[in-house]
């Protein structure tokens, strides 16, 4: 029988690593190729909402998080883009794009 080895919950080696500079810069990577596929993606009529995707990291609970934000003064049409236009009468009504998910599905099989 081999020998028991207890680690201690949480893991401080860890905990520390995922604090760090290094797991940061794969997080802040990853955060970038969901920008360029995203970029890439998404409908340009003028080019204005694929130019707003940008990316941040910041720590999260207990580890860095990547995040992108898309719109803003530039393309406000974000947020009708990406989830419809909302409206009632569905004559008028524009459907939601799901771009962001759609990218998120493609990261998932890389």
């Amino acid at each position: 029988m081999g020998d028991i080895v207890m680690y201690p919950k949480p893991n401080p080696f860890i905990t520390d690593w995922l604090k760090g500079p290094r797991a940061r810069a794969i997080v802040f990577e990853l955060a970038e190729m969901y920008q360029a596929l995203y970029r890439e993606t998404v409908a340009k009529d003028t080019g204005a909402l694929a130019a707003s995707a940008r990316v941040y990291t910041d720590i999260e609970d207990d580890r860095w998080t990547g995040f992108m934000v898309v719109g803003g003064a530039g393309a406000p049409h974000g947020l009708p883009h990406e989830y419809g236009s909302g409206r009632t009468n569905p004559d008028n009504a524009l459907p939601a794009a799901n771009d962001l998910n759609t990218i998120l599905n493609l990261m998932a099989t890389l």
